[in-house]
């Protein structure tokens, strides 16, 4: 059984659990972009699977309450 990366969806399929991934590890401590070039990448990946709605909404989801996220990675 693979992890579930994108809280909220169910059944979701691999290609979608791949694009949550990516932004786990880019809000990760060895993220390499910005909060808004995370959240960006993370949109588009969705777009580009078909999933418009879902990709704006976990994006306004992510600008409106990642930060709580991101702040514990520059903490460490």
């Amino acid at each position: 059984m693979s992890r579930k990366y994108c809280t909220g969806i169910r059944n979701v399929k691999p290609e979608t659990n791949t694009c949550c991934h990516q932004h786990d590890r880019d809000y990760g401590v060895k993220g390499t972009v910005t909060r808004s070039q995370a959240d960006k990448r993370l949109r588009e990946c969705l777009m580009a699977q078909g999933k418009p709605i879902i990709a704006w909404l976990f994006w306004g989801g992510c600008r409106l309450g990642g930060w709580i996220f991101w702040k514990d990675k520059i903490k460490q």
